[in-house]
């Protein structure tokens, strides 16, 4: 199995095939769009809370894992992630990232 990370750049929910997620991901080789097949069994999550399709917005930030086939790639699970204040990863109340802190003078 393979785990992404990065933004959504958009959502595609035809009626005629699977609905999949169009993900922007960055690596140290550069910036990569990845489309992420999402089948009925495809589990979403913000946080404890379950999601449908219809409330997964381009821009949020995810964390997908993925299963591997001939050609494409489909979602086993998409983790929404806020990085806000607050949030573990994100940004803490004075607006300095959490991970860096320690490193400003």
């Amino acid at each position: 199995m393979r785990m992404i990370y990065g933004h959504i750049e958009s959502v595609e929910n035809r009626p005629a095939i699977l609905p999949s997620l169009i993900v922007r991901t960055r690596t140290a080789l550069g910036t990569y769009r990845v489309e992420c097949v999402l089948s009925p069994s495809t589990k979403m999550a913000r946080g404890s809370e379950r999601l449908s399709l219809e409330e997964i917005r381009g821009g949020e930030f995810v964390v997908a894992v993925l299963r591997e086939h001939a050609g494409w790639l489909e979602a086993e699970r998409i983790d929404v992630v806020n990085l806000g204040i607050g949030s573990p990863i994100g940004i803490r109340e004075e607006g300095v990232p959490a991970w860096g802190a320690d490193r400003i003078a």
